[in-house]
């Protein structure tokens, strides 16, 4: 048993050894200090900051016609397309114009005899009005005379009248556009038989376009034509167009107890078409509100955040926030009048972080 002791005392030692007591002064729970942040502040102040009525709606033509023909008769060509972009006056359907311009050049002839026959019959009057005068013509045969002039004279209008319809039947075998538009749908094609009912093309006006939106009962009151409106469509996500309040409807409409406003839009290079869904507001007269710059304010999904200076450190807020104007976000919640807000935060910034303030940028 002796001769196991040198062999103990050395485990022994190095036991005593592994529990040394902590020195004094040193605590197991000390962390580094954070380090301090530089930022830049602005004082949450109140802004006069606009205000919208929110609706929502659709863009129509400001003209949309189904154009019919005006005569009878087979369609010759169609010139224009679905899309094509025509002007007023430009010819969509041509019909068989034949029969027509026989008829023209029959009634052209028929004016020229009747003007020739009424310049006769002024000749014979002028010739013959001397002798009625010395009684070697009766007063009777002079009236005979008179009243053959007045028939020519009549007969030439009945012919230009004729004449007048035969160039609008001519005229009419060219069915052309009422308006500046483009062509939604061709009706007929080559070949076809038409009569003075009959549709052959639905033209829609681009510029202007009509801003439809239906405004609830207890909004009327915020609405006054010129009003200005910005809307958004979805094929163009982000870009704001511009329009103003042309037309405020008479009556409510009894289902929905609302009333449809029109606002028109100067559309001059066609981007936008009828049938597009927008989401409008209707400018309101600003009032004032809470704002800080919103560069200020940061977004994360649905959530809104920004930082406050308070005692030297960061105090991390979520807001709610409402209308961004000039640079400047409206503040529903979150903050209070004055308080500091960091401006441009960076990946830097944390809630409890120290914090020190250079030249506060104005708000």
């Amino acid at each position: 048993m002796k001769r196991l002791l040198p062999f103990l005392l050395p485990a022994g030692l190095c036991l005593a050894s592994c529990h040394r007591p902590p020195a004094a002064g040193a605590s197991a729970s000390d962390k580094p200090a954070a380090a301090t942040v530089t930022v830049q502040a602005v004082s949450a102040t109140r802004q006069p900051m606009p205000r919208y009525l929110r609706v929502t709606g659709e863009l129509t033509a400001s003209t949309d016609a189904s154009v019919a023909a005006d005569t009878t008769g087979k369609v010759a060509s169609t010139p224009v397309e679905r899309g094509s972009i025509v002007k007023r006056g430009d010819v969509l359907i041509s019909l068989d114009s034949r029969t027509a311009e026989f008829s023209k050049t029959e009634a052209e002839a028929a004016v020229a005899v009747a003007k020739s026959r009424l310049a006769l019959a002024d000749s014979e009057l002028e010739r013959n009005a001397p002798l009625a005068k010395t009684r070697a013509l009766s007063a009777a045969d002079l009236a005979k005379l008179e009243a053959d002039r007045d028939g020519r004279k009549a007969d030439v209008s009945a012919a230009a009248a004729r004449l007048d319809q035969a160039t609008k039947a001519l005229d009419d075998t060219s069915i052309r556009a009422p308006f500046d538009g483009v062509i939604a749908e061709r009706l007929t094609s080559t070949g076809e038989y038409v009569r003075p009912d009959t549709v052959v093309a639905r033209l829609v006006a681009l510029d202007p376009l009509r801003l439809r939106v239906k405004v609830a009962e207890p909004d009327i009151s915020l609405v006054t034509p010129g009003q200005a409106v910005e809307f958004t469509v979805t094929p163009w996500p982000g870009e704001v167009f511009n329009a103003k309040v042309k037309h405020i409807g008479a009556a409510l409409r009894t289902e929905s107890r609302d009333l449809v406003i029109e606002a028109l839009y100067s559309n001059p290079d066609g981007r936008l078409r009828p049938g597009l869904f927008a989401e409008a507001r209707l400018l309101l007269a600003p009032k004032p509100a809470l704002a800080v710059p919103a560069s200020a304010v940061r977004r994360d999904g649905t959530r809104s955040r920004l930082w406050v200076v308070a005692e030297g450190a960061l105090s991390e807020r979520l807001v709610e926030t409402g209308e961004t104007a000039r640079g400047l976000m409206e503040i529903i919640s979150g903050v209070k009048e004055g308080e500091q807000v960091v401006d441009k935060p960076d990946d830097n910034v944390s809630d409890g972080a120290p914090a020190q303030v250079t030249a506060a940028a104005k708000s």
